[in-house]
């Protein structure tokens, strides 16, 4: 089993626009274990800043942990890009 579970949140548009890491939990436990968002620096943030936007996206039906998780595969692919190019999400 990896160590993280990955997750892609999209904008309003459908865009991809912000990645997470999570602890190996299911559905129930998301909003309360280990989450971390990806910066484009390459650090990963647990903070309460950084996390509370997709928690929220949770509790009102716009993301769903099942639904948008992610490989780990996918989710370096994405950083790469990104970080080569325009950033979507918050710095």
């Amino acid at each position: 089993m990896n160590q993280y579970k990955y997750y892609l949140a999209r904008s309003g548009a459908g865009a991809p626009h912000e990645l997470y890491r999570g602890d190996p939990v299911g559905y129930a436990e998301f909003t309360s274990a280990g989450l971390w968002r990806a910066k484009k620096d390459g650090t990963w943030s647990d903070h309460s800043d950084d996390t509370t936007w997709v928690c929220n996206l949770m509790m009102r039906g716009d993301f769903d942990p099942e639904d948008d998780e992610i490989t780990e595969e996918q989710a370096i692919a994405y950083l790469e890009q990104w970080r080569s190019g325009t950033w979507p999400g918050r710095e």
